[in-house]
């Protein structure tokens, strides 16, 4: 099985719970851009459309690298619109702390009962310089559990930092089957210095063939940065 490891520092707003998707079209039709972009020199790479297999979300996925040169934290808000162009649901995302040449992953979970008579979906991006990352700190590390995956993250430094986000899109035949978020920390959101924990991801992402694993780790207040 292939697979694709990328480390990201980015943001504390990153769900606890384990979800998951079932992909029916990748780089679908109606997806509708934003009309202004997000800091000309961040590449979007791919973008998806994941319904969870419990009816209950989508997901409107997006792969991205930071090309600007610099460090940087990026708001972005996700807008789902019905046939009227009228906006039925608005949601929100952050990466506190995206490395220079880092890829990553944000994401819009729209709760499926508000968006009924959506037919199209939107983002938009802002980017600004910052010196939040924690690259350096933090150790990322995979292993193959039956059908599932257990991810590693070790906090080498004596700092505590954020928790680490784990954001994975698993796929097959080039086409997104689920998508998964977790949180690696010690209390809360706060992974201490010198702490080793895991998660496992793809519990219910058995029929796939490759996987793409973005992390994202960012200090905490008054904490020293690298």
């Amino acid at each position: 099985m292939k697979k694709e490891l990328f480390s990201v520092l980015a943001s504390l707003g990153i769900s606890l719970l384990i979800l998951f998707g079932v992909n029916k079209c990748a780089f679908p039709l109606n997806v509708v851009h934003a009309a202004e972009d997000l800091e000309s020199s961040i590449k979007i790479e791919d973008e998806y459309i994941i319904p969870d297999k419990f009816d209950w979300c989508t997901y409107y996925v997006l792969v991205a690298t930071n090309n600007t040169g610099k460090d940087v934290e990026i708001d972005a808000d996700f807008t789902a619109y019905n046939s009227e162009k009228s906006v039925v649901s608005l949601v929100h995302d952050r990466a506190d702390a995206v490395k220079a040449g880092q890829r990553f992953i944000l994401y819009g979970q729209f709760l499926n009962k508000n968006i009924k008579k959506g037919v199209s979906f939107a983002y938009s991006l802002n980017a600004t310089e910052t010196d939040n990352c924690t690259y350096n700190m933090v150790d990322i590390d995979t292993s193959s559990k039956e059908q599932c995956i257990e991810v590693s993250a070790t906090n080498y430094s004596e700092k505590d930092i954020q928790g680490v986000g784990i954001r994975t899109l698993f796929t097959k035949n080039g086409k997104a089957v689920a998508f998964d978020t977790v949180n690696i920390a010690d209390v809360g959101y706060i992974f201490r210095g010198g702490s080793t924990n895991s998660q496992i991801i793809g519990l219910n992402a058995s029929d796939y063939d490759n996987y793409i694993i973005t992390y994202i780790s960012a200090g905490v207040e008054n904490a020293q940065t690298f």
